[in-house]
C-alpha cells in the first residue's frame, strides 16, 4: 500500500511527537502533521512537514503515527470525536507511541483489526534528547508481521527497536521502564538534596556520582538541568505520574512495589503544586 512518495501521518506534536516527525521528514518521508495547536506544525513546515487535518491524514496516509497524552486521547483520535480508524483504508498501519495501559493497547488493536487495520503499540523511552537525536528505545507489542511493517519507520526515529510480544506487551514493558526511571529520579533528588543541605559543592557531587556506581541516565541528563534552574519538561511530571499509576495497576495482585507507591505519592505532590514542569523538578515536592 505504501510507496516511496506516500506521506506518513503524524498526530500529536508535543515534545516527543515534534522530534519524531522531524526525524521522519529528515529521512526523506513526506509528513502530514496534525496538532490541536496548529502552530506547532506550521513552525516545522520548513523541514518538510505539512499541516493537515485528521480526515485528510486518514484519506491520504497508509501509515499513521500517534504521539498523544494518554489512552483516552488515542480513543478519541481513533474511534471518538476524530474517528480516523473507520476512515483509513483497509490495510493501513497505525503506530501508537503514546504510553497507555496494556489493556487499552489490546483493546485498540482488537478494534483496529476488526476494521482491517494493523496497530502496533510502540511506546518509547530516551526522553526529549533521544527523540531529537533519533536514539529512542522503542518497546513494541503486536503481531510479528505488523512489527516488520512498522520497523522501517521506527528505525528512523529510534536506535533500539524491540518486539516484546503480542499487543499490549510494549505498554507492559513501558510500565516496567517507568518504575525504574521513577525510582532513579527519586535517588537523584535525594542525593542532590542531601548534598545541598550539607554544604557540598554541587558540581563536584555530580562529577563523582556520574563517575561511580551511582551513575544513571537521570544524573547525566536531568541533574544538569536541575542544577541550572531549568525545570521545563523534557518529559512532563504529569505524564510520569500517569505512567506510575499504570505500573501500580499492573502490579496489583502480582507483586508489591512499595518504592513505586512512594514515588507515585511524591509525583502526585509535585503535580498538585507545580504544573508544566519536568520529571527532574521532583525536588520541589521535597522542598514544599
Amino acid at each position: 500500500m505504501m510507496n516511496g512518495s506516500s506521506p506518513i501521518g503524524v498526530i500529536g506534536f508535543g515534545v516527543m511527537g515534534s522530534s519524531m516527525a522531524l526525524n521522519l521528514a529528515k529521512s526523506g518521508l513526506p509528513v502530514l502533521g496534525y496538532s490541536r495547536t496548529a502552530s506547532k506544525v506550521t513552525a516545522l513546515e520548513h523541514s518538510g512537514i505539512t499541516l493537515s487535518s485528521p480526515d485528510e491524514i486518514a484519506q491520504l496516509c497508509g501509515v499513521v503515527l500517534l504521539s498523544v497524552s494518554d489512552g483516552p486521547a488515542v480513543q478519541e483520535i481513533l474511534f471518538g470525536a476524530y474517528g480516523i480508524a473507520p476512515k483509513l483504508a483497509r490495510g493501513a498501519l497505525i503506530i501508537d507511541t503514546t504510553t497507555n495501559a496494556p489493556s487499552e493497547a489490546l483493546s485498540f488493536a482488537t478494534k483496529c483489526s476488526e476494521l482491517g487495520l494493523d496497530l502496533l503499540d510502540a511506546p518509547v523511552t530516551g526522553g526529549d534528547v533521544g527523540a531529537r537525536n533519533a536514539t529512542l528505545t522503542i518497546m513494541c507489542g503486536g503481531p510479528e508481521e505488523t512489527f516488520q511493517r512498522a520497523l522501517p519507520f521506527l528505525n528512523r526515529i529510534g536506535k533500539r527497536v524491540v518486539l516484546m510480544g503480542p499487543s499490549g506487551s510494549g505498554q507492559m514493558m513501558k510500565a516496567v521502564n517507568q518504575v525504574a526511571v521513577g525510582l532513579s529520579i527519586v535517588a537523584m533528588t535525594e542525593a542532590l538534596l542531601l548534598a545541598e543541605r550539607r554544604g557540598l559543592n554541587s558540581a563536584q557531587v555530580l562529577e563523582i556520582l556520574q563517575g561511580g556506581a551511582a551513575g544513571s541516565w537521570a544524573l547525566s541528563n536531568y541533574a544538569p538541568r536541575l542544577m541550572s534552574g531549568d525545570l521545563k519538561p523534557g518529559f512532563d511530571a504529569a505524564h510520569m505520574l500517569k505512567d506510575l499509576k499504570i505500573a501500580l495497576k499492573e502490579a496489583a495482585g502480582h507483586c508489591s512495589l512499595p518504592g513505586t507507591e512512594t514515588t507515585t505519592e511524591l509525583f502526585e505532590q509535585l503535580v498538585t503544586l507545580h504544573k508544566g514542569v519536568g520529571n527532574h523538578a521532583l525536588i520541589k515536592a521535597y522542598k514544599n
